[in-house]
C-alpha cells in the first residue's frame, strides 16, 4: 500500500485502531527499501562469515594458535551469528502494538536496541579477529605502521556502521512522523 493511501484509510477510519491482521496485510504488500536492505545486509554477512567459520582452521593456520584464540574467535563469529538471526527476528515481526503507530514506535525501540547491538558485536568482533590474526606473528616496523593504519580504519568504519543505522532510524522516524500528521 502507498503511504498516502494508508495516511487516508487512516483519516477515514476516524482514528480508530488497526487490528493485527489488517497491519499484517499492509506490511506484507509493502517492501520497504531499509528493511531490504537490512535483510540483504544481514544474509550476506551470515553467509561469508559462515564460510569463514567453516575455513578458518585450515586456511588461516588456527593450529598454529592457542586454544584460547581459537575459542574467542569462533565466539565472536558466532555472537555475529546470533546478531544477525536476532535481526531477522526483529525485521520479520514488525507487528507489536494495538495500532500501527504505536506498532511503528514499538518497531523504532527494537531497531534502536539492536543498532547498538549491531555496532557492539562488530567493534568485538573485530578486536577479537585483529587478535588472532596478530597474536602469533612477530612485530617488524613494516607490521607496527600496517597495525596502525588498519587502527585508523577501524574507528572510520564504525563511524560509517553508525551513520548506516542512523540514516535507517531516520527513515522509520519519518514514515513515523508522516502517520501522526
Amino acid at each position: 500500500m502507498e503511504l498516502e493511501n494508508l495516511k487516508l484509510d487512516y483519516q477515514n477510519t476516524g482514528k480508530a485502531a488497526f487490528n493485527k491482521e489488517t497491519i499484517l496485510k499492509m506490511i506484507s504488500e509493502n517492501n520497504h527499501p531499509v528493511v531490504k536492505s537490512i535483510k540483504i545486509q544481514l544474509l550476506i554477512e551470515t553467509v561469508l562469515w559462515t564460510i569463514f567459520i567453516v575455513v578458518y582452521y585450515d586456511i588461516f593456520d588456527g593450529h598454529l594458535k592457542s586454544v584460547l584464540w581459537n575459542f574467542l574467535l569462533v565466539t565472536a563469529i558466532l555472537f555475529i551469528l546470533v546478531h544477525n538471526i536476532l535481526g531477522f527476528k526483529i525485521i520479520n515481526n514488525p507487528i507489536n502494538g494495538e495500532n500501527i503507530i504505536e506498532s511503528l514506535k514499538n518497531y523504532q525501540d527494537k531497531i534502536k536496541t539492536y543498532s547498538n547491538f549491531s555496532i557492539v558485536s562488530r567493534v568485538f568482533a573485530i578486536v577479537i579477529l585483529l587478535g588472532y590474526f596478530i597474536s602469533t606473528i612477530t612485530f617488524t616496523k613494516e607490521k607496527i605502521i600496517s597495525l596502525s593504519f588498519i587502527a585508523l580504519i577501524f574507528p572510520i568504519q564504525i563511524y560509517l556502521l553508525n551513520r548506516v543505522w542512523a540514516k535507517r532510524k531516520s527513515q522509520i522516524n519519518t514514515i513515523l512522523m508522516k502517520l501522526k500528521e
